[in-house]
């Protein structure tokens, strides 16, 4: 089943070497682990880039984008078994 959010969220992110690494995530007060990155994908909204990402905790992905012009992090969807 697929949920869509949209909600903005706080990120643990770690920048090295042109590489991300995102190690959770916090949505409505709840810390989410990310075991694995499973896809990257750039995209826009009017002139601004987004950067989007699913993400994996073991159990469940989510999908999760990133806008640098305002340096905010969403929760966009929510994919479950």
């Amino acid at each position: 089943m697929i949920t869509e959010i949209k909600e903005r969220i706080g990120v643990n992110v770690f920048f090295s070497d042109r590489k991300i690494k995102i190690l959770w995530f916090i949505w409505r007060g709840k810390k989410y682990f990310v075991k694995k990155i499973t896809f990257f994908w750039k995209t826009s909204e009017g002139e601004k880039k987004k950067y989007c990402f699913a993400l994996s905790n073991g159990i469940d992905v989510f999908e999760i984008s990133f806008i640098p012009e305002n340096l905010v992090w969403y929760l966009e969807k929510i994919h479950t078994q």
